[in-house]
């Protein structure tokens, strides 16, 4: 019987070990994490986990149930993988257990990024893991005011779960604009309105050059700013790829674990998917890394697929989304060149479709609670489709009427 190792058990690698089993692997299957629970998902950690009222309710986004790894015949090990020797088939573990396997699928994920010179401690955190969640969530009891370092996807949901918790919250982003890579300039300007009439403070283009902890807090200094204390600070500054067990390993890597179309790395039987995974974009097949929920899973079950001897090759169409207060904010496609034309369809200010073109075709879409008008374009984002402007900017015209007549 054969043997897939999976090194990693967050989503990319459960769900990797769920597709196995879903297409017929009747082999072993050994999934192998470092951190103590079982796989979960992570978007609840910033949202959820911080604001439910009681602390043994605050979590259910488990990627299975508990029973599900032992009745699908999945051997999940909660321990690190030390060494990786890819041309023997081993895999040496922490606890001192080696691994023999037959193919390798690495879901290593990423970790988040320290401010230099700063390491977490009783004021300051970062907020990647479950257990890196349920210590902010101690944290933000009693305390009046917080910093959050990076105005990104992370920082921002943060910041709306603090003021929900009734905390004063100062976001520091270095750049001019929040979300500067992946919103358009004029829609980052309305979140940003949406943050500050729910009462969240911004420092941009401020340049942080030292931090101070006190007994009851932290005070931090800017090159161009007044310094300031706060009773806790949050860095939402981006993760980096855990691709350092790949790279000692004789993987070729950098800004991630190279892999190409098909999820294969450059040694023979070893796969990589998820945050950790580079691979070749669009019809360029310039390199690119993905950290999202949607790469998470896709690439995992291609990857999980292709390991069973198919040939399927990992087109996707980036979908990112965030909650934020009331807004559900989706994004389709990437800001990765410049735009010739937009077209807004505003049903409110609370119910928005946002669409980039060039040369006729939508690039970027951005859906607010409207994510029924993103689900209607989708396919002729994907597909390259020339529209109509006009037609697009009616709200008389329905967009299921473009999609069809499109494939007409």
């Amino acid at each position: 019987m054969e043997t897939i190792l999976i090194v990693g058990a967050g989503q990319a690698g459960g769900r990797a070990a769920e597709t196995l089993r879903a297409h017929g692997f009747e082999g072993s299957v050994l999934l192998v994490g470092d951190e103590q629970h079982r796989p979960y998902e992570r978007p609840a950690l910033s949202k959820t986990v911080l604001t439910a009222a009681d602390d043994n309710e605050c979590f259910d986004a488990w990627l299975h149930s508990s029973d599900f790894y032992a009745t699908r015949k999945i051997d999940w090990i909660a321990d690190g993988v030390e060494r990786l020797d890819v041309t023997q088939r081993t895999a040496m573990l922490r606890s001192g257990r080696s691994i023999s396997f037959d193919k390798c699928l690495l879901t290593t994920g990423g970790r988040a990024r320290h401010l230099p010179g700063t390491a977490e401690s009783r004021h300051v955190f970062t907020l990647r893991t479950l257990p890196d969640a349920m210590r902010v969530r101690q944290r933000m009891a009693g305390a009046s005011s917080v910093a959050v370092i990076g105005g990104g996807f992370l920082g921002l949901e943060f910041a709306a779960s603090a003021r929900a918790r009734g905390i004063d919250v100062t976001v520091v982003e270095a750049g001019e604009q929040i979300l500067g890579r992946a919103l358009p300039h004029e829609f980052s300007e309305r979140l940003r309105a949406k943050h500050e009439q729910n009462g969240v403070k911004f420092m941009l283009g401020a340049r942080l050059v030292g931090s101070v902890e006190h007994a009851s807090g932290v005070a931090l200094t800017f090159a161009d700013h007044a310094p300031q204390r706060f009773d806790f600070v949050v860095v939402a500054i981006g993760q980096q790829p855990n691709e350092e067990l790949a790279k000692a390993s004789g993987l070729e890597t950098g800004n991630g674990i190279h892999v190409d179309a098909h999820c294969r790395t450059s040694g023979a039987g070893v796969y990589a998917a998820g945050d950790c995974a580079n691979f070749p974009f669009g019809a360029s097949g310039r390199r690119l890394r993905l950290e999202s929920w949607q790469n998470a899973q896709d690439q995992a079950i291609v990857a999980a697929r292709n390991m069973l001897g198919e040939s399927i090759e990992y087109r996707p169409s980036p979908w990112f989304w965030t909650d934020q207060y009331d807004w559900n904010v989706q994004m389709l496609g990437m800001l990765d060149s410049p735009i010739e034309q937009w077209i807004e369809r505003r049903v409110s200010s609370d119910r928005v479709l946002l669409m980039g073109l060039r040369n006729n075709v939508i690039v970027y879409a951005l859906a607010v609670n409207n994510g029924g008008e993103l689900r209607a374009i989708r396919r002729l984002v994907e597909e390259a489709i020339q529209v109509d402007p006009e037609a697009l900017a009616d709200l008389n015209v329905k967009l299921r009427q473009l999609e069809r007549k499109a494939h007409s």
